[in-house]
């Protein structure tokens, strides 16, 4: 078998932790409202937009977006700083905007898939 990559696992970790910000912000029937214009979007629909790119795996970075805001419209960043000053305060976007990105190694892929799967499968028992 051969042995799986950093990209490997940075791809399928990444994938899932998307998959699970926009379950956590949807609703009991799977929709969610984008963050930066208002439009509601099933989960299977809707992306995970991040504020800042680069900045993998924080929380706070994600949210749900429809499509059109975050390819189109390049993550509609006037709107998304809006959403994320009246939900964060400055002091969390400051802090967001000044983070560098982290090189994760394979074992800290492993084991934040591992943890993001579990919370994955919890909540796709919930819809």
């Amino acid at each position: 078998m051969k042995e799986r990559t950093l990209s490997w696992w940075r791809k399928k970790t990444h994938t899932d932790y998307k998959k699970m910000i926009r379950l956590l912000n949807c609703d009991e029937d799977g929709y969610g409202k984008c963050v930066t214009c208002g439009a509601r979007k099933h989960y299977k629909e809707a992306h995970a937009g991040h504020f800042k790119h680069g900045l993998d795996f924080i929380f706070r970075n994600y949210h749900i977006q429809c499509p059109h805001c975050n390819l189109y419209k390049s993550g509609n960043e006037v709107e998304y700083t809006i959403f994320m000053l009246d939900r964060y305060g400055r002091e969390c976007v400051d802090d967001i905007r000044s983070r560098k990105t982290y090189k994760y190694k394979i074992y800290h892929y492993e084991i934040m898939r591992k943890a993001i799967r579990k919370v994955i499968k919890k909540l796709e028992k919930i819809l």
